[in-house]
């Protein structure tokens, strides 16, 4: 009755805990929500002048209140180490300031709330019958897990958004030469596909949106596309900037180098859909071994293994 008991006072501690740590979280994103919403409006009324980052975006409390104290221990000394964790995260769709330091503030909190939880739930499953030991190690391991787990979500959405993009890549060049031919500049015309492409790819509507606002912004053609590129992280698109980049150095009409870059890449994508369907025979076929053969050998070996077993054990 003891252990149960003391079983039962770590389950509700470790509940109340996430709980707490829940409600903070909520109430925190909700806050920074809110007055993300309110210093808009008032932008947009012209009366926030002093309560805005240097790009002009509102100034996020979490940024400045919170995380930015600690940013010492959260931010990479290394700058090469910072480079690549800001290039991975801008991958990721979060372009914040804050990025870093939320990515590395989540990594510790995650685990130390995940061994907590595994601690938890051992106790009161064990009923007070597993060894400190093996408590220990069960909650060295969820925290490694809680503590990978930012790393996880962040190379997930990178490869989501790499997928979405690579296979809407193709459509956004047929509209960038549609416009083109249509007498429109490279410019005007990148800043109507961000538009139209926004119902079959946000990915790509939300990064010609940075292309159209910095080359608004005067930034030289060449960087921003090769920016919008390293972004995103895809061959096809920095080989798409080499191409610009040809067509401007060389004089070759941007047009005709759209017509035949936009062909090959519906030609790639048709490839790559025709590889996929190539493999699907061998994925069922494994499929079918693999839930299919084991079951049945155990519905026709089961009752002679089982018959032998109690042969041998009532012979011995």
């Amino acid at each position: 009755m003891p252990a149960i008991g003391s079983g039962l006072v770590f389950a509700l501690a470790g509940i109340v805990l996430f709980a707490a740590v829940m409600l903070i979280v909520m109430g925190v994103d909700a806050y920074v929500v809110q007055r993300r919403n309110i210093n808009r409006r008032l932008m947009l009324q012209g009366e926030l002048a002093p309560q805005v980052d240097e790009a002009g975006r509102p100034r996020l409390i979490l940024e400045d209140d919170l995380l930015k104290r600690f940013t010492e221990f959260l931010t990479p000394k290394s700058a090469d180490e910072l480079a690549a964790a800001r290039k991975r995260l801008v991958r990721a769709g979060y372009r914040s300031p804050s990025a870093v330091r939320i990515y590395n503030f989540a990594k510790p909190v995650l685990g130390l709330i995940a061994a907590i939880l595994a601690l938890t739930f051992v106790s009161v499953a064990g009923h007070g019958k597993i060894s400190a030991p093996v408590e220990l190690l069960v909650a060295l391991g969820a925290g490694a897990i809680g503590f990978s787990l930012p790393f996880l979500w962040v190379e997930r959405l990178v490869e989501r958004r790499r997928e979405e993009a690579e296979l809407a890549f193709p459509d956004m060049l047929d509209m960038l030469l549609i416009c083109i031919e249509a007498g429109s500049g490279l410019d005007p015309a990148c800043r109507r596909v961000a538009q139209e492409v926004q119902t079959i790819s946000p990915v790509l509507a939300s990064e010609l949106g940075i292309v159209n606002t910095e080359l608004w912004a005067g930034k030289e053609r060449s960087q921003v596309f090769r920016d919008f590129a390293e972004r995103l992280g895809i061959a096809d698109i920095s080989a798409f900037v080499t191409v610009l980049k040809q067509s401007d150095e060389f004089g070759v009409s941007i047009a005709e180098s759209l017509r035949v870059y936009a062909a090959d890449m519906r030609l790639k994508r048709i490839t790559r859909a025709e590889e996929k369907a190539n493999t699907m025979p061998v994925k069922v076929a494994l499929g079918s071994i693999i839930f299919t053969i084991p079951p049945t050998m155990l519905i026709m070996a089961g009752p002679a293994l089982y018959t032998m077993m109690k042969f041998f054990a009532g012979g011995h």
